[in-house]
């Protein structure tokens, strides 16, 4: 999941996907039928910790400080389990170099971790650094969440083009965040789609009120407010 700027709400997104794709089934919904990992990539900003009420650990801190290659036991240690059953490799609570981390050590993080879960789901940073590279290269579908107002649409745009310039077959689908879908495209929406090639295939309507409770009490907006709009939508 990548974003057009900060604050545009992908960490709500990648939650909440999350919580969706885990499949819960049983009479209270709380048996998972999937196994599902988040990765929290914003290495310096991450909140995913905080959404989802865990503990940061430091892993990813450590990788890029002491340089080693990360293993099966060594992510099995790194992660934590959520309350809701999503497990998480969390952003560090130190402020760590962006370039800290390499190009094989994230590429072993995503091989090692698809081994091991049906989803894994990443929140990507805006930074661009090197070693986005090989997560890109493994990448099925990639979501670019944004708004359709103008600068959000020519920032995707740009981000489109670097994702794309090593990786023409990458499926980027656009998911337009705090906008209601409309029943007839404006003008403006039927440019936005024609300036990033590709349609605006997903829509999350505003609900600030249960954005808001979600994040304070660190669970998905399903546990929250199932009868949410916005839980609808994702």
């Amino acid at each position: 999941v990548a974003k057009s700027s900060g604050g545009i709400g992908a960490t709500t997104l990648v939650v909440n996907l999350a919580d969706q794709l885990i499949g819960r089934k049983g009479m209270v919904k709380k048996t998972a039928t999937k196994k599902v990992v988040v990765v929290d990539m914003d290495f310096q900003f991450g909140a995913i910790a905080s959404f989802l009420d865990v503990e940061p650990r430091d892993a990813l801190f450590n990788l890029a400080v002491e340089g080693t290659q990360p293993d099966t036991t060594f992510l099995r240690q790194s992660i934590v389990t959520s309350p809701c059953g999503i497990d998480v490799l969390t952003a560090p609570e130190r402020f760590a170099p962006l370039d800290g981390l390499s190009s094989e050590q994230t590429r072993a993080i995503v091989t090692l971790l698809r081994a091991e879960y049906d989803y894994v789901i990443i929140d990507l940073p805006r930074a661009l650094v090197e070693w986005l590279a090989p997560l890109l290269e493994e990448t099925d579908r990639l979501l670019m969440v944004t708004d359709s107002s103008v600068p959000g649409i020519r920032q995707s745009r740009r981000l489109i083009d670097f994702f794309t310039e090593d990786n023409m077959g990458l499926s980027i689908e656009i998911v337009i965040n705090r906008e209601k879908k409309p029943v007839l495209q404006k003008g403006a929406h039927k440019e936005a789609a024609k300036v990033l090639e590709r349609p605006l295939k997903y829509w999350l309507p505003p609900d600030t009120k249960a954005a808001r409770a979600a994040v304070d009490q660190g669970a998905p907006l399903s546990d929250v407010a199932g009868r949410s709009v916005l839980t609808k939508a994702m």
